[in-house]
């Protein structure tokens, strides 16, 4: 019987498949041309409109809309990935089209009501065939050969999701980042039409291409994925303008801090932790920082500035299941993410954090800002590598532990305690002259400092108290180890907010 089932599912999404194949070359030469000509017409929001029925959906019911793994795109053959997709309706208001493509053909793939289970939504046989996709998920053997896992997600406005090998979905990507900190309101694009190349039996990446659209701007992409030992994508993008942007965000993620271990007043929760990444590192090649992130109580910017592009990302770095406690988020297990940029010149790494009163909302931006704007009618062409790893290879020291509170014996002074860890920091002696480099602007708020090797753990503690600044709403404090003049760890770099 289980055997007649797949046959059947196999016959059902050939039929699906089987619409009008065109003989075309897709390549990012073609979305390119698409998105010129789209970028010459006014921008149109009505498009790949949504029934209402199915935008009223509770999220409990459109979370009961299941797709049939069964009926996955390439589930008949040898294929290395498979594609299944997402239905439109919740806040997932855009119907994205979504095409299959070969050498030398494309298809696009029909919606069908067939492909879904609609138990417990209420909808019935209500759902038109009319109707296309919310986006796809992409499917890949990672640890056996018959069993594929999902290791991406193309959904909503331009938001895409990897997961790290090993780890779940966490935060997420963005197309690209309009106006976020800037007089004028946030602009989302989205992602409105989609090829995805058939792959070859025998290969190792998933070529993907997309068509951007939003209010003052079009954009061709190409995404790669490597789903190798380290999950890798390759971006490629050209945007046109409508008009030209306040403010330009490259390779953007988006992520969650409610509260971690540097939270000074934590909400009622028998958890200890819960975010989606805990803190940014900014690297240039010599030197790396590690910005922990807070949930502040109104917004907060960080910037970081560069004469050239370097490396970034939004990590989970403490994997510790006991620091949070939570069976069913599992935000220990959260995929990291970093930038390896292209050529984009000079810039800076902008961190932008506001409230959040709870986890199921992002509260943290973080993304590449150039120096550089593009011009209104000229193609602005950009490129970079997104890894889904935890980025520490480095042999500097890491921090491992931001924490913070009221001094003991002097609650008018507000005490830091960092912990930083390196194989190196391990093996030296407690009475080795590792010396703390600190700074603070504004720069006379530094009330003492201790630097201790714990014994406990083999880490080192600086231990800094300060006094509550008065007229400052924002205090930067910086923080590295050194010995003998040369750096032994990565700078701790912190943005206090009261």
């Amino acid at each position: 019987m289980l055997w007649k089932n797949i046959a059947v599912a196999v016959t059902i999404l050939a039929a699906l498949a089987a619409g009008a194949m065109e003989s075309r070359v897709v390549d990012f030469d073609y979305v390119l041309g698409r998105a010129k000509e789209l970028a010459k017409k006014p921008y149109d929001d009505r498009w790949g409109e949504v029934p209402k029925s199915l935008l009223e959906l509770t999220y409990e019911q459109y979370q009961n809309i299941q797709f049939d793994p069964l009926k996955a795109l390439w589930r008949d053959g040898a294929s290395p990935f498979r594609i299944e997709f997402f239905h439109t309706g919740y806040i997932y208001t855009h119907a994205v089209i979504i095409h299959e493509f070969t050498e030398s053909h494309e298809q696009e793939i029909p919606f069908s009501p067939g492909l879904f289970s609609y138990d417990k939504t209420g909808l019935g046989r209500s759902v038109p065939s009319s109707l296309s996709y919310a986006g796809f998920r992409v499917l890949t053997p990672l640890h056996e050969p018959e069993r594929f896992e999902e290791i991406a997600a193309f959904q909503g406005s331009s938001y895409f999701r990897v997961r790290g090998r090993d780890r779940g979905y966490g935060l997420s990507a963005r197309g690209i980042a309009i106006n976020t900190v800037s007089p004028q309101p946030e602009e989302f694009p989205s992602f409105r039409e989609f090829w995805v190349g058939k792959p070859a039996t025998q290969a190792v990446s998933l070529v993907v291409y997309a068509l951007l659209d939003g209010p003052g701007e079009t954009g061709a992409y190409a995404f790669t994925l490597n789903p190798t030992d380290s999950i890798r994508v390759d971006v490629r993008a050209t945007l046109f303008f409508r008009k030209p942007p306040l403010q330009l965000g490259l390779a953007p993620f988006s992520s969650m801090f409610a509260f971690g271990e540097n939270t000074f007043q934590k909400p009622p929760d028998y958890r200890l932790e819960v975010h989606d990444s805990d803190g940014l590192v900014v690297a240039d090649g010599k030197n790396r920082i590690w910005r922990p992130l807070v949930n502040p109580p109104d917004r907060s910017v960080s910037e970081y500035p560069f004469k050239s592009p370097v490396t970034f990302g939004l990590l989970q770095r403490d994997r510790d299941f006991n620091n949070y406690q939570d069976m069913f988020a599992g935000y220990h297990r959260r995929t990291s993410a970093w930038v390896e940029p292209g050529d984009w010149g000079a810039g800076k790494v902008l961190l932008y954090e506001f409230a959040a009163m709870n986890e199921a909302n992002d509260n943290v931006v973080a993304f590449w800002e150039p120096e550089k704007m593009p011009v209104q009618g000229e193609p602005y062409s950009f490129n970079y590598t997104l890894h889904f790893d935890d980025c520490d290879a480095s042999a500097l020291g890491r921090v491992v532990a931001t924490r913070t509170g009221l001094a003991l014996y002097h609650p008018d002074l507000r005490e830091f305690v960092v912990d930083f860890k390196s194989k190196r920091l391990a093996e030296m002696p407690a009475v080795a002259q590792v010396k703390a480099v600190v700074s603070t602007a504004p720069s006379t708020l530094i009330h003492s400092q201790v630097l201790v090797k714990n014994p406990y753990n083999e880490t080192w503690r600086l231990i800094l108290q300060f006094e509550l600044p008065r007229s400052a709403p924002h205090v930067d404090i910086e923080a590295h180890l050194e010995y003998e003049s040369a750096p032994l760890s990565e700078t701790w770099s912190y943005g206090w907010v009261d």
